[in-house]
């Protein structure tokens, strides 16, 4: 078989015999398969311009209050790689959260963080340590192929080919995240299509010992352990201005909600709150400045998630896994990341050189699965590990001239495993991909302020070069693939600033991702359905086109930011479920998402009191789906609406402080409202709309902080994402708990 994507290309040898031929029975048992076969595929991988004055990436300013501020403070961002700018002034759809503002906010993990961008919804969850995102559309293909949405930690990133998680990361010790939407073809290029998040770790103090940390504990309904997890950082300046050390971890217990069955959900159940998740992390920041004009700062990063059964269960409420018969289900994902970043200033120019290398530790997930007749009760293992090289080097302009840019070359050298074992009584499948690609990419950006600044255009592009191939074996099939895929991608944007508040820009760029390889069994199975496809898919690209506004008013007391986007996917690569019952992969059509987003933080006229809300409201539908595809599958066809894309997202917070003498009491709020999203899985057909609330209240004093919270505290359970009527997902239920912190000195 020859799956690359993860999942599915199990399930193409997975009907197969060794002479490529489909076994008997596959009418019979081929929506069970294809269960399977969309659980595989979304996790065969294992975890794994008034401008500032410019300044070098590694010197943008460093949360050190303790109090958030975030929300009213013009935050200093450095997405354009050109150097800091001031978030007001960067002239595209950009969001950046200051660690304090993730802290109020009670911001823990990915799914949190996405609530808080216009556009992005979970669009795929397995498992604690597997999710997937998207912005704006980007999920209506499935979770296949490379990612839509690219991760960065710092300077390089995460990530490997043919794996869209996003890592989960410990937002105890992040600086600030900065999200990029939209596509970010030439600075951040293949894996970022639809939109980057970058995420910032804190450097050491080079002046002085600091500490911090933080514990907290809490009640889950329907868990019957305490939760509980703890974080703690050290910097150390080795050197006084010249070497310093930073050590940071966490450990994070979230006790199980649901109970495993053997068999149907009656009686006594097998085990009782059984998905328990731990999570841990290390990281080490050394941050060396051997003279005035050269940084050197490198980091190791060690993570890992490990959770008893799934996140995805027969019921949400009450929550419980049935039919697992003897299978002690989980879903292990570990990384090691290691990254150097060396920056040198050269007369004005600022040369960086970052490099990384992740290696996904052996891991994956386990799940029993009923899948009803002819094949009964089975299990479904996948798993595999992976590596990825990545090296970037780029010169940026550093003065203070008119004339602005950044040019570079990008080398990434990584290979995948991925296995898969599946086994129910009439169906046995068992075997591996080997995924490697090795490309490069040479990309600039260029912009000129005239007019005294008020007027800058920017231009830029990229070329890339993807050599990628495919080893699989299945069921004693090998089979190789490959492909030479290259995309040239561009970006225009026009600023323009009528005054020290305010500006407006228009927006202009593409996207581009590599395309799936698959066997020539698969290609031929979907061709002789009337669906043209080959081993190697075509890429799909996207367009978009966006024009925008921020501002202030009122004195600087309301800030707003408000950007319409229209984007063009071409060639959407997609899951087929072949007319043989073998399961394969093919461009679908296009598709368009057009929307509006909308930001805005109102320091109000009551002292202490500041509101904020984001929201983005779409438009998005399948156009020019071609025929064959839209008959094998009468979901996806002109004028549908977008699989994994709710209409509209909006969250809102409130936060108040009260300063009492040395006390600073605090209460926090927030409420997230999703639309009705129609599901990837068509046996559960749509997403039902939804709402979650939070709150928090508490003091600080000196450096100690003391909250209290309640998450979800509608006790809403979902589901709020389904890979089947068996496999649905919801977000926790309602949790109660008391954070104790001490923040850095």
């Amino acid at each position: 078989m020859t799956k690359h994507s993860r999942a599915a290309g199990c399930y193409a040898a997975d009907h197969q015999g060794p002479d490529g031929r489909s076994k008997g029975g596959v009418a019979a048992i081929r929506a069970g398969v294809s269960l399977a076969a969309c659980l595989a595929a979304m996790a065969a991988m294992p975890a794994f311009a008034q401008q500032a004055a410019p300044a070098k990436p590694d010197s943008a300013p460093q949360s050190t209050s303790t109090a958030p501020a975030a929300d009213n403070e013009d935050i200093v961002v450095t997405a354009s790689k050109t150097g800091a700018e001031r978030l007001s002034r960067v002239p595209q759809a950009v969001q950046a959260f200051s660690g304090a503002t993730l802290k109020e906010r009670n911001i823990r993990d990915g799914a949190d963080l996405i609530q808080l961008i216009p556009g992005a919804s979970q669009a795929q969850e397995i498992g604690a340590g597997y999710r997937i995102y998207s912005f704006r559309g980007s999920g209506a293909g499935g979770p296949i192929g490379d990612g839509l949405v690219g991760y960065y930690l710092d300077d390089t990133p995460f990530g490997v080919p043919n794996n869209q998680s996003a890592p989960p990361i410990n937002y105890f010790d992040i600086d600030r995240v900065e999200v990029l939407r939209g596509p970010q073809g030439t600075l951040y290029g293949q894996g970022s299509a639809a939109g980057t998040i970058i995420y910032h770790t804190k450097n050491p103090d080079l002046q002085k010992v600091t500490e911090a940390g933080e514990a907290e504990i809490s009640t889950t309904n329907d868990a019957s352990k305490i939760n509980y997890r703890a974080a703690a950082a050290l910097s150390i300046p080795l050197v006084t201005d010249r070497l310093g050390l930073r050590i940071s971890g966490g450990y994070d217990y979230r006790a199980g909600t649901a109970d495993i069955y053997a068999g149907a959900p009656t009686g006594t159940p097998r085990a009782k709150d059984a998905n328990d998740v731990v999570a841990k992390d290390i990281q080490a920041v050394l941050l060396w400045k051997p003279d005035d004009l050269t940084t050197v700062r490198l980091r190791a990063w060690y993570f890992s998630t490990d959770q008893d059964y799934l996140n995805v269960i027969n019921s949400v409420n009450p929550p419980y896994a049935a039919y697992q018969g003897d299978v002690v289900g989980y879903d292990r994902r570990r990384a090691e990341y290691f990254s150097g970043t060396i920056i040198r200033d050269v007369g004005k120019f600022t040369v960086t050189n970052a490099t990384s290398y992740q290696k996904s530790l052996p891991g994956g997930f386990q799940v029993g699965l009923n899948l009803g007749a002819p094949l009964g009760i089975g299990v479904l293992n996948n798993g595999g590990n992976a590596h990825n090289f990545v090296n970037e080097f780029r010169v940026a302009t550093s003065g203070t001239g008119p004339l602005h840019g950044v040019a570079g070359v990008f080398y990434q050298n990584a290979t995948g495993l991925y296995t898969f074992d599946i086994n129910f009584p009439t169906l046995a499948l068992k075997g591996s991909t080997i995924t490697k690609t090795e490309n490069v990419a040479v990309f600039s950006e260029v912009s000129y302020e005239l007019f005294g600044g008020k007027l800058v255009p920017l231009v830029g592009l990229r070329y890339f070069n993807d050599t990628r191939k495919s080893d699989s074996l299945s069921n004693g099939t090998h089979v190789l693939s490959n492909a030479n895929p290259d995309a040239l991608t561009w970006r225009a944007n026009l600023a323009y600033y009528p005054s020290k508040d305010w500006l407006f820009f228009f927006n202009a760029g593409t996207g581009f991702r590599s395309g799936i390889l698959q066997s020539k069994a698969q290609a031929d199975a979907v061709i002789a359905d009337g669906v043209p496809s080959s081993i190697s898919l075509t890429p799909d690209k996207l367009r978009n086109l966006e024009i925008g506004t921020k501002g202030t008013v009122f004195d600087g007391a309301l800030r707003l930011a408000v950007s319409l986007y229209d984007i063009k996917y071409t060639n959407i690569q997609s899951a087929f479920n072949t007319s043989i019952g073998l399961a394969a992969f093919a461009n679908l059509g296009d598709g368009t998402s057009r929307g509006i987003d909308v930001e805005a933080t109102w320091r109000t006229p009551a002292k202490g009191l500041v509101l904020s809300v984001v929201g983005n409201v779409n438009d998005s539908k399948f156009t020019n789906v071609l025929p064959a595809f839209g008959t094998a599958n009468p979901r996806i066809g002109n004028g549908q609406r977008l699989l994994n894309t709710p209409p509209f997202n909006w969250r809102g917070d409130a936060s108040y402080d009260h300063h009492f003498g040395a006390y600073d009491f605090f209460a926090t709020g927030s409420v997230t409202a999703i639309g009705r999203a129609r599901n990837g899985d068509a046996t559960v057909n749509t997403i039902n709309p939804y709402q979650l609330y939070n709150m928090s209240t508490g003091v600080r004093f000196d450096r100690y902080e003391i909250r209290l919270f309640a998450d979800n505290l509608s006790d809403y359970r979902g589901p709020t994402a389904a890979n089947g009527p068996t496999l649905l997902a919801g977000p926790r239920p309602r949790t109660i708990g008391i954070t104790f912190r001490l923040n850095s000195n």
